[in-house]
């Protein structure tokens, strides 16, 4: 697949050259993340987040469910290490990327990741807002089916090293793998190279989480690309429609109720049928709200995904989005 090709497909929802205001031209990622290996998707160290709500199609059958929450901004921490390590490896040539860290002082403002991800105003005097989009994603399952609590012996913080005797264990709460958050990832404004990009970051990505406190294995499979002028769906939203598409695969109009509730408490859903299911969803909330969006054909996405995959093929991608984010920074100051 060439570069040329792919812009192509994705011309209706991307921009040939960066701009300091959004353009509403939208690439929206439609992902399935799959827990690998138990993971803490905690924010104090020990109990899972997870969120109380109605799950299932609103326009048909809905119970209220305590679903794992994978919080928003686990998600683009962990992406952005990995954009940052891929231009640092990739384009060690050119000084912005070869230096562009995570640590909001060793951060270059004018890099490919930074201008893409954001970043705050520094000595190049530009200051980027994101244009990748996340919230939360909520797992299919409810928690009391993808949840278990595992005794863990070593201290976990300062707290624990000093606690007194018989405190020296606890049970934190730990993913299930095969737990299944559907996500999308929307980038704004984008150029192709960029969307390019975050393909290439979102398959390179596997663990979620920092330090003690929170982490896991995940793989991310993208299930289809969407372009067009418009935001779409949320994620939890597209969550509840799949939740509701599959519980269609075990029962009649009559049973909804009970197999939707085997749905979200029984046994691991396989992924191919779960991939299937939240592109139906996705697309469903489309055609309710009217939205125009442009599908990437399956072929193409994989040949994208191939070039990615290839570091010497993605190289040459960044390098000529490089060239963009230098004209941008040029314009952007001559303009001041």
């Amino acid at each position: 697949m060439t570069l040329e090709t792919f812009t192509q497909e994705v011309g209706n929802g991307t921009v040939n050259q960066i701009q300091n205001t959004r353009q509403n031209r939208f690439t929206h990622l439609l992902l399935l993340r799959e827990v690998t290996a138990p993971a803490r998707f905690t924010t104090d160290g020990e109990r899972v987040n997870t969120q109380k709500v109605p799950t299932g199609d609103p326009h048909r059958t809905t119970q209220v469910t305590r679903l794992v929450d994978l919080f928003y901004r686990k998600q683009p921490g962990a992406e952005r290490r990995q954009a940052k390590s891929i231009q640092r490896d990739l384009l060690s040539h050119v000084d912005e990327c070869e230096d562009d860290h995570m640590s909001p002082n060793d951060m270059k403002q004018n890099s490919v990741e930074s201008v893409l991800f954001g970043s705050a105003a520094g000595d190049e005097g530009i200051s980027q807002r994101s244009r990748v989009y996340y919230n939360s994603a909520y797992s299919l399952r409810s928690a009391t089916a993808t949840v278990q609590q595992n005794t863990q012996n070593a201290p976990g913080d300062e707290t624990r090293i000093d606690a007194e005797e018989g405190q020296g264990t606890w049970t934190p709460d730990f993913v299930k793998p095969g737990t299944l958050f559907p996500s999308v990832v929307t980038l704004d404004s984008a150029t192709p190279e960029e969307v390019l990009f975050v393909m290439a970051i979102l398959a390179r990505t596997t663990r979620y989480g920092a330090g003690e406190s929170r982490g896991g294995n995940v793989r991310n499979h993208l299930v289809k690309v969407y372009t067009g002028r418009q935001d779409g769906p949320a994620n939890l939203e597209v969550t509840r429609v799949t939740a509701s598409y599959l519980a269609d695969e075990l029962s009649s109009a009559e049973e909804s109720e009970k197999a939707l509730k085997e749905i979200v408490t029984g046994e691991p859903i396989p992924v191919d049928t779960a991939k299937n299911a939240v592109q139906e969803a996705y697309e469903t909330l489309q055609e309710r709200r009217n939205l125009q969006f442009d599908a990437m054909d399956d072929d193409t996405v994989r040949q994208a995904m191939e070039t990615v995959a290839d570091d010497e093929k993605l190289k040459k991608i960044l390098e000529t989005q490089a060239e963009k984010v230098d004209d941008y920074v040029t314009r952007f100051n001559s303009d001041d």
